[in-house]
């Protein structure tokens, strides 16, 4: 059965409450640990709550909702074209170390951190962002319209970080996460229709969770970061359209 937002308000109404459902419970069980070390339990309660949402709301079967989802297997085009570019934007850190004269080191549980990143920033999000969002926004409408529609959404959901960590931060933010989304969403589509490629650089983007800022270097990473952040996950749009898996 077609889950695709058609032009129709009963479509549009189901697809809203959708999301709501599961950006409520990705910012509701995130909130409840900031050290993102329970992302695996995050990614597990998204996952529930989406393929819930594909049977009620939808009424998709399991298969049809895991492939919906993003979570079938990879296309490698798309998976090759992510590490390099994740590779890349990971460039800020020795570019950091170089700018403020310190080493950026690791922190000393980075490996808990990583899996964490992973887990939420990368799958998780991209569950919602790409599997829910675009792919149904996507389909009847094309890639650039559906990366448009998809940027208020992006907006109304990163307020809080404007709230809680102040205009600067939370703007960049705000910035960075609707521009990432012309990349990632390719990478979706380069990667069969699947998540796991714009996940990698999409928690490549997140870096810097896992590292240990020095205070000399702490007026200059957030600049670079978001400015490598912005520019780097651009080249993926070099790479042409590929829907095979």
């Amino acid at each position: 059965m077609s889950d695709t937002i058609a032009h129709g308000r009963p479509v549009v109404a189901r697809f809203l409450a959708g999301f709501l459902v599961l950006w409520a419970v990705l910012a509701g069980t995130s909130a409840l640990d900031p050290t993102v070390r329970w992302g695996p339990a995050v990614l597990l309660a998204v996952v529930v709550a989406a393929l819930l949402v594909s049977r009620y709301v939808f009424r998709l079967t399991p298969r049809e909702a895991v492939d919906a989802l993003g979570l079938g297997r990879p296309a490698r085009r798309g998976l090759v074209v992510s590490v390099v570019v994740s590779a890349l934007v990971l460039l800020v850190w020795p570019t950091t170390a170089l700018v403020s004269g310190v080493p950026i080191p690791l922190r000393a549980d980075w490996p808990l951190v990583l899996i964490g990143v992973l887990a939420l920033h990368g799958l998780a999000e991209e569950v919602i962002w790409r599997g829910y969002v675009f792919r149904r926004l996507a389909r009847g409408r094309g890639f650039w319209q559906a990366v448009w529609w998809s940027m208020p959404l992006i907006a109304l959901t990163h307020v809080p970080i404007v709230l809680t960590a102040g205009p600067a931060i939370g703007l960049g933010a705000m910035l960075v996460a609707a521009v990432t989304s012309i990349p990632l969403s390719r990478l979706f589509v380069l990667g069969g229709g699947t998540v796991w490629a714009p996940a990698l650089l999409h928690s490549a983007i997140d870096s810097f969770k896992i590292m240990a800022i020095p205070a000399a270097a702490q007026s200059v990473y957030p600049v670079l970061l978001i400015g490598f952040s912005l520019a780097v996950p651009l080249l993926v749009m070099a790479f042409g359209k590929d829907t095979s898996r």
